[in-house]
């Protein structure tokens, strides 16, 4: 026989699940956009080394040194590019948002006593305030995601 859950347990169910997967999110963009920064540092820093040592390097190595700088440089553009287009620390901020302000509601949920559990009119409010969180956090990634077009310029 199998039970049927109450509105409080979905709606709990549903802010937990969503809030796991905001931290999750929060967590992966976090660590992403730390190594595109310190990828970007590292091969900043080797290049400048590289440059500043290519003329003391033997005959044997010159060839190689360009080489390597010029691959570096190459990569730095990459994760340039990379984080200009997907941005993870702002996605990362985003998610962070979210996931906080989910708490925040699974929190008065659980102060919640019995019999405001079963109050449908609270829990339409809580609903309602778990939508809002839900759009604003659709309307950030969808406002990151589009480009950003000038109203008042002009086409040829």
């Amino acid at each position: 026989m199998s039970t049927t859950k109450s509105k409080y347990d979905v709606l709990f169910d549903e802010i937990s699940a969503i809030a796991d997967r905001a931290s999750y999110r929060s967590q992966e963009n976090k660590l992403k956009s730390f190594r595109i920064y310190l990828g970007i540092a590292i091969a900043s820093a080797l290049i400048t080394i590289l440059v500043a040592i290519s003329n003391d390097v033997p005959e044997a190595y010159k060839l190689h040194i360009k080489i390597i700088t010029l691959l570096l440089s190459g990569l730095t553009a990459v994760l340039a590019a990379w984080d200009g287009f997907y941005n993870h620390k702002q996605l990362w901020i985003n998610y962070g948002e979210s996931r906080n302000q989910l708490r925040a509601i699974q929190l008065k949920m659980k102060m919640m006593d019995e019999n405001e559990r079963k109050n449908n009119k609270l829990l339409d409010e809580i609903f309602k305030e778990f939508q809002e969180v839900m759009h604003h956090g659709n309307s950030n990634w969808k406002t990151l995601r589009m480009e950003k077009v000038d109203p008042n310029a002009t086409k040829d």
